[in-house]
């Protein structure tokens, strides 16, 4: 009995290693990913003001939809990202984006201008 609830015990810690690690493959893929879309190679693209342009690129648009398509995952790692940090940049635009379209938001409805715009709306409409 003591040898079958030892290696219970094993197989439990190594499952919760393993998804430890596959938690932070998820999350260094978005970030490569995230990162990839903010440092286009398309040197026309970097120069642009309008963040809509950093994901139209072949690659970038690839990126912008593996992230979005991963859903609740993406959704909630990037709502990690935005209480963890006050940054307010293209990245943080480009996530809250992701976020928008994986929380089906009506495009039409949008109040935001910036990233952390819209992390501080969803958070006020998460607690009224």
């Amino acid at each position: 009995m003591g040898k079958m609830y030892a290696a219970l015990i094993v197989l439990v810690a190594a499952g919760l290693i393993g998804c430890s690690q596959s938690d932070k493959s998820f999350e260094h893929a978005i970030d490569e990913k995230l990162n990839d879309i903010v440092h286009p190679k398309d040197m026309k693209v970097s120069l642009s003001s309008n963040p809509y342009d950093y994901i139209k690129g072949e690659d970038s648009n690839k990126d912008y939809k593996y992230i979005v398509e991963q859903g609740e995952k993406s959704l909630n790692y990037m709502l990690g990202e935005f209480a963890d940090g006050n940054n307010d940049g293209l990245r943080e635009y480009i996530m809250a984006m992701a976020c928008a379209e994986i929380l089906q938001e009506d495009p039409a409805s949008k109040d935001w201008s910036s990233g952390r715009g819209w992390y501080n709306h969803y958070k006020s409409a998460e607690n009224p």
